[in-house]
């Protein structure tokens, strides 16, 4: 089942947050951090109504149990209303049954509700099952270049 993440499910997505940057810094980082530092790190982030702008954090539920979630933000810049899928995370016992695709419906259904313009998903150039699953629900590959400036704080 595909459902908005409820109060009191915080600590529930903060580990699924942690699981999905664990999983992600194969792809880019040079320094591998366990699990357990990633916990805690996952553990200070605000999950609640303290977020400005509109948040959403979808989940997928089976047996109970929280085993993916799609975070939306919406921000309106005053010349357009953009949204991007902050954090998409399914786990991986649970990969490849179709939950990945509800949880993007789910989000896409919210930027066409909320008349957003353009919505961005970031991912790896070698992520190839999501840059597949992103292209079959209808996200194009755009040309451009990112460019990111990370301060000392970040790494």
């Amino acid at each position: 089942m595909i459902r908005e993440m409820k109060c009191g499910e915080e600590d529930k997505v903060r580990a699924l947050l942690a699981k999905s940057c664990y999983e992600d810094q194969t792809f880019w980082r040079k320094e591998v951090k366990s699990l357990q530092e990633y916990l805690g790190e996952t553990s200070r982030i605000p999950i609640s109504k303290q977020i400005k702008g509109k948040n959403v954090i979808f989940v997928a539920e089976e047996n109970e149990a929280i085993v993916g979630l799609c975070w939306c933000t919406i921000v309106d810049r005053g010349v357009d209303r953009q949204a991007e899928i902050v954090e998409f995370y399914v786990e991986s016992e649970f990969r490849g049954k179709g939950i990945g695709k509800k949880l993007l419906t789910a989000s896409r259904q919210l930027f066409i509700d909320e008349r957003v313009e353009v919505a961005f998903v970031w991912t790896h150039h070698s992520n190839e099952a999501a840059i597949e699953l992103y292209k079959n629900l209808g996200f194009k590959v755009v040309d451009q270049l990112v460019m990111a400036f990370v301060t000392s704080q970040a790494t």
